[in-house]
């Protein structure tokens, strides 16, 4: 994905695209990126079953009392492809957040999403054989707060049609929803992804509102306003098009 867009990340004229953020990467996506770097490599190093006996979301586990996986889950990784699109997300979409809230609160939410995310992944499967590694319910909530900062912001998809972020993440919760009701086995958590994105929204609808102009942001009410507007402006323009009824 390529994203244009105004401000950190702007472009002369908005007219150009740029792959990603400009600018310096910001120290705690970069302190992550290593982090997850580190970890892949200590996986190739000692064997991936090492770390993840010890380390990885096995459901079952936690509910017996094994509560730091919710968190050391996030810098395992099932292979380079996983580690490499979970970083270019984070890079992409958590660079801009970070440097517009700060360092300690974007890493606060950052791991409140990635724990929301293992526990609803527990929560949901509660099966001591599921295994669940990789920062994606992390990312996904990165991504959910992206899309209620800038929601006009574009995205190329595969580098061919653009697709503002709002109607992005509105996807991203659909497909991650009927996938978790589905439980395709497919090898991908898909109810972590969905408790990302709930976990997220709720963290920076009602609880996130330290100096960060959250009450801003869209929420039920506001898009209850927004949908009446929409049938009165509509309405208004029926009514135009039809002109005087004589009788």
């Amino acid at each position: 994905m390529r994203v244009p867009g105004r401000g950190y990340g702007s472009f002369p004229g908005g007219s150009s695209i740029r792959l990603g953020p400009p600018g310096p990467v910001p120290p705690v996506v970069k302190n992550l990126l290593i982090a997850g770097a580190c970890a892949y490599v200590l996986q190739l190093l000692v064997g991936r079953a090492v770390l993840w006996r010890y380390f990885a979301l096995f459901p079952g586990e936690v509910l017996q009392g094994e509560v730091w996986r919710l968190g050391t889950y996030l810098f395992l990784h099932g292979g380079i492809m996983h580690l490499a699109l979970n970083s270019l997300f984070l890079w992409m979409f958590g660079s801009e957040l970070e440097q517009r809230w700060g360092s300690r609160f974007f890493l606060k939410y950052y791991l409140v999403c990635g724990v929301g995310a293992g526990l609803f992944d527990v929560l949901t499967l509660m099966s001591h054989s599921h295994v669940t590694v990789g920062a994606s319910g992390a990312i996904y909530g990165v991504l959910m707060a992206y899309g209620m900062w800038f929601p006009n912001r574009e995205v190329w998809v595969f580098a061919i049609f653009p697709v503002k972020v709002r109607y992005l993440v509105v996807f991203l919760i659909a497909l991650s929803f009927f996938q978790a009701v589905e439980s395709s086995g497919d090898g991908i958590a898909h109810a972590a992804h969905l408790g990302g994105l709930i976990v997220g929204y709720l963290y920076l609808r009602w609880w996130g509102a330290s100096g960060l102009g959250i009450a801003s942001m869209p929420g039920p009410r506001d898009l209850k306003r927004a949908y009446l507007r929409w049938r009165f402006r509509r309405l208004q323009r029926k009514r135009t098009r039809g002109g005087p009824t004589l009788h």
